[in-house]
């Protein structure tokens, strides 16, 4: 049996995760009985054959705050949906997600895990969420890190986009529009990585492009979203880095932080 220390332990080591990833002018999901349980969005009976489109390792620059911030993406091709695999490394917070989207680069389902290394247990407190954006409104089945499963419908229009852990995930909203230099697309967007997912409505805004070689040895694309956060891609939509300092790890000469444990399989399909 855990300690009431123990419990309070983990509690804390929750409340100073959420608070590192922010929930500023988040409208917070809705505690619901039940939700609406779709099937897992693949393409049916026939057999998958899955084509790897882009893979990507990011991590902290020498310039970022944060030195120990670590991403793997990898994006795949079905014959009738895309499917983004993201791991990103903290060592106080590591998220697992997956994204469903459509031909059209729009979302139809996602799932995240998160664990907290320093957890006396981190697998048995992970904290899963599944994301089903197919129905109106969205909805959320959340297993917390105490074992318990809640429900949640999720306020606000059908989402073009998604917003989670990981700078890859915004890649798939860039090659979703297409955007010249100028140009701005408006939409309502999941953004699921505060304590309270919402759905919000957001900007994506090409900016000019620009040269760096700590980025890339070509001219690459930068956009913004939320007003302030520039995120840099090439010239098919695959995430390089950003203004805060994420960088290509192929391009830095840093010592990469020690990985950090997966804590059992993820497991999209079957959890919560």
């Amino acid at each position: 049996m855990r300690s009431r220390a123990d419990s309070l332990g983990t509690l804390f080591l929750w409340l100073l995760c959420l608070n590192f990833l922010g929930c500023d002018g988040c409208r917070k999901s809705v505690p619901v009985e039940e939700v609406e349980v779709l099937p897992y969005p693949d393409c049916g009976s026939e057999e998958p054959t899955a084509t790897i489109l882009a893979s990507g390792h990011l991590r902290s620059g020498p310039l970022m705050r944060d030195a120990a911030i670590v991403e793997y993406y990898r994006l795949m091709r079905e014959s009738c949906r895309y499917v983004l695999v993201v791991r990103q490394e903290w060592p106080l917070a590591t998220s697992d997600v997956e994204i469903v989207y459509d031909l059209a680069f729009r979302p139809l389902w996602a799932w995240k895990r998160m664990t907290l290394p320093v957890d006396s247990d981190p697998e048995a407190h992970a904290d899963i969420r599944r994301y089903e954006l197919r129905t109106e409104p969205a909805t959320m089945t959340w297993r917390r890190p105490d074992g318990s499963i809640e429900h949640r419908r999720i306020p606000g229009p059908k989402p073009v986009a998604v917003v989670g852990p990981g700078r890859s995930v915004l890649g798939m909203w860039i090659r979703a529009e297409q955007l010249e230099v100028g140009e701005i697309a408006r939409g309502a967007v999941l953004d699921f990585r505060d304590r309270w997912e919402s759905i919000k409505q957001v900007a994506l805004a090409r900016k000019p492009n620009r040269m760096d070689s700590s980025v890339s040895d070509a001219e690459f694309y930068v956009h913004t979203v939320f007003g302030r956060e520039a995120v840099f891609a090439d010239a098919e939509g695959n995430v390089l880095g950003d203004l805060a300092g994420l960088r290509p790890h192929q391009r830095l000469d840093t010592p990469q932080p020690d990985p950090i444990p997966s804590y059992g399989t993820p497991d999209p399909r079957n959890t919560p």
